[in-house]
């Protein structure tokens, strides 16, 4: 590619290959929707393979969304990994398409469907469009390179991670009436119809097929939490630990017991308890991109929250309070404003957001500190590798209150960040007992106690890091234990039985 800067290049040539590629790709995905439809017939597992890839290509419009809107804005920032580039521009394309289809479905039905696929049609051919820019530029795949570099323990782990995530996928129920469905999903009423309008549009093609709207939505709330949640995991975890044990956290995490447990009793708890995590990453990443206009992320994410659960419009104003008065106070005041004026369109849609939610019930779902204790321990027993989290959660204290004691100081880590990091947990353990258990419930606490147990290891790691073969041999056995301890027969069993017959609304609810 560096050839089509030269004086004689080939530049017309290279065009015309962008062009054809990315118009026959894109252009291939939009037609998924008119396949998945001729698709009834066939095996619900084939139908979800479909529905699957229909997701990721709504997701890569995320993607180059986000993108095209840092390059308009001219958002240049530090990224602490490339997962935190690609989670940013998720999140960016994600709460401005809501925005986007929201705005959509106040157009009359007639005209909405020419609407829908116009955009998609003006959007494909623009991203197809070929400049010189665009040929030179990074893609998206550019964005895991780093993972070309990755060793066999360490790929091993990874794939065995994806795979234990899919095969996670708890039995969702099939309904005809979306109303009922919404009603499972969402029973005390914490979504905004914000939400379900987007997700209307969003699988706007199968409005005739209930079937198949139930299965897209399912996959959605799924899919899509976990991702950004995982993602965002692997986002904290690599401004303390290394890839490799930051690669072992996330296989301790799917791999647990209490992943699949959660999913099984409740089959959307993703959908509310998932959130809080983003919003600890987002902070940590508003102070390490050095660039006031994060502030945009920050808001549309903390707007995209509120309409999942109006209690999330908490963690808003204590964020953005920590990040002007405590995280960012070696920058500016003309920087700190700034930032909360870019996070003012967040601001003004949240505002939006709880005047059109219909009922609201503050501090009615909190937690006791004897339901969080038991909740907690309970949480431990089911699995053998969060033993360790009490040797981490000591390793935490000391590194908060003596940074520089003896007995840590073979551990190289970031006090200040990691002084944060104590910080924003406490905030989302206050606030999960204080205003709503989601905060802190199922995955909301699953992640910290992960991290809690895999900070003795790096500690290892960072001890013996001349001794390679002993450290592979180490990795090995907690790669073991994190396996033999997964229920994985059990999990394959569940999904095996939910592509062969799906639960019905009865069995569902009786689990």
């Amino acid at each position: 590619m560096e050839n089509t800067l030269v004086k004689n290049s080939n530049i017309l040539w290279e065009k015309s290959k962008f062009f054809a590629n990315r118009a026959l790709i894109y252009f291939s995905f939009l037609l998924l929707p008119v396949w998945i439809q001729k698709s009834l017939e066939i095996n619900i597992f084939v139908q979800s393979l479909m529905m699957l890839a229909y997701l990721v290509f709504m997701a890569g419009q995320w993607y180059l969304l986000g993108k095209e809107i840092d390059h308009r804005l001219k958002i240049y920032f530090r990224a602490n990994s490339t997962i935190d580039r690609v989670l940013y521009r998720l999140i960016i394309g994600n709460a401005v398409m809501m925005l986007i289809f929201n705005l959509m479905s106040f157009l009359p039905q007639e005209i909405v469907r020419h609407f829908f696929w116009g955009f998609f049609v003006v959007v494909g051919l623009f991203y197809s469009w070929p400049t010189r820019g665009k040929i030179i530029e990074d893609s998206v795949s550019t964005q895991f390179t780093e993972y070309k570099f990755l060793d066999s323990f360490e790929k091993t782990v990874l794939f065995l991670t994806i795979a234990m995530f899919f095969t996670s996928m708890p039995s969702f129920p099939f309904l005809s009436n979306l109303e009922t469905y919404k009603l499972i999903v969402d029973p005390e009423e914490k979504m905004n119809a914000q939400l379900w309008s987007y997700l209307t549009m969003n699988f706007y093609p199968f409005r005739r097929f209930p079937h198949l709207i139930n299965l897209g939505w399912s996959m959605h709330f799924y899919f899509v939490s976990f991702v950004f949640y995982l993602l965002a995991f692997y986002g904290i975890l690599r401004f303390f630990i290394s890839r490799r044990i930051s690669i072992l956290a996330l296989f301790a995490l799917v791999s647990s017991w209490s992943f699949s447990v959660f999913m099984k009793k409740e089959a959307y708890t993703c959908v509310s308890t998932t959130f809080a995590i983003l919003w600890v990453w987002s902070i940590l990443w508003c102070v390490k991109s050095s660039t006031y206009r994060s502030g945009l992320m920050y808001g549309l994410l903390c707007y995209v929250g509120v309409t999942i659960n109006y209690n999330n419009l908490f963690l808003f104003p204590v964020g953005l309070g920590l990040l002007y008065f405590y995280f960012l106070r070696e920058n500016t005041q003309w920087f700190r404003n700034q930032f909360v004026r870019y996070t003012s369109l967040g601001m003004i849609l949240i505002l939006i957001t709880m005047l059109t939610h219909i009922d609201l019930r503050f501090f009615d779902h909190a937690m006791t500190l004897k339901q969080f204790n038991s909740y907690f321990n309970a949480l431990l027993k089911r699995k053998a590798f969060f033993a360790l989290s009490y040797i981490g959660l000591i390793t935490f204290a000391l590194m908060l209150i003596k940074p520089k004691i003896k007995f840590l100081s073979s551990i190289i880590v970031d006090h200040k960040r990691m002084m944060e990091l104590g910080i924003l947990a406490s905030c989302t353990i206050v606030l999960g007992i204080l205003i709503d258990k989601d905060f802190i419930r199922s995955f909301g606490l699953l992640w910290f106690v992960v991290f809690l147990s895999v900070l003795p290891l790096e500690w290892i790691f960072q001890s013996i890091n001349r001794l390679r073969s002993r450290r592979n041999f180490i990795y090995m056995i907690y790669v073991l234990v994190c396996l033999l301890d997964s229920h994985f027969e059990g999990r394959v069993r569940m999904i095996y039985n939910f592509y062969q017959s799906p639960p019905d609304i009865v069995e569902f609810l009786n689990r």
